[in-house]
């Protein structure tokens, strides 16, 4: 089996996902609230950020708790319908190069996985209709129809990626040599490592200076 591992943030889709998600939660009619609530509980973390007390990667995991448990009033459908909303917007933005390739890489029966750190249900709503063959992201878990606020929030980034790549397909015969993985962040570079076809999506800086150095391709659209 030869598989295919791609990022979102930044290399399916260009923009920043958080700021899109910030923006809609402050300016949306029914969940504004919401906003308030994320930057009451969120606000110490980020001005540890800013005073270089708190790591920058503990502030992003901060960050993306307390976005989704600022729905703690909120039901399972509501949220969905919230996520299912951005995705619309999304959608439309993907890069079209890199969906025209995942299709490619469909016909030529390679297993899709898309492994993000971004909700998971925003990436089914955006990716629904594309059959992708496993969608891993950071889990939104419900209790009795409603968030599970008090569940440990998990959000899937850099080495986690590995362990749950390799859980996944632990029982399976994978052609790593023959596969494929695209991602824009020197935070996966374990990832592009696991592959003998990496591919650097308009890389950060850092991502760019070993893409360069190892002869990777690298992807500018």
């Amino acid at each position: 089996m030869k598989v295919a591992l791609f990022d979102f943030d930044g290399t399916l889709y260009p923009h920043e996902t958080f700021t899109i998600l910030m923006e809609r939660l402050k300016n949306h009619p029914k969940f504004k609230k919401n906003y308030r609530r994320f930057v009451r509980n969120f606000a110490p973390f980020y001005i540890g950020y800013k005073l270089k007390l708190v790591k920058k990667t503990k502030m992003q995991h901060k960050a993306m708790e307390y976005y989704i448990r600022s729905f703690k009033y909120n039901s399972k459908f509501e949220i969905e319908q919230f996520f299912n909303d951005v995705a619309k917007d999304m959608a439309g933005e993907l890069r079209d190069s890199l969906v025209k390739k995942i299709r490619q890489l469909q016909k030529d029966h390679y297993y899709i996985m898309l492994i993000s750190g971004a909700f998971v249900p925003l990436l089914e709503a955006v990716f629904k209709g594309f059959n992708i063959d496993c969608i891993v992201g950071s889990e939104v878990r419900y209790k009795d129809d409603r968030l599970d606020y008090k569940s440990q929030f998990e959000r899937v980034h850099a080495d986690r990626k590995i362990d749950i790549i390799r859980k996944h397909f632990k029982d399976r015969k994978i052609d790593w040599k023959s596969s494929e993985a695209y991602s824009d962040s020197y935070s996966d570079l374990k990832m592009l490592e696991l592959v003998g076809r990496p591919v650097a999506v308009t890389p950060d800086p850092e991502l760019l200076a070993v893409a360069s150095r190892k002869n990777w391709t690298i992807h500018i659209d």
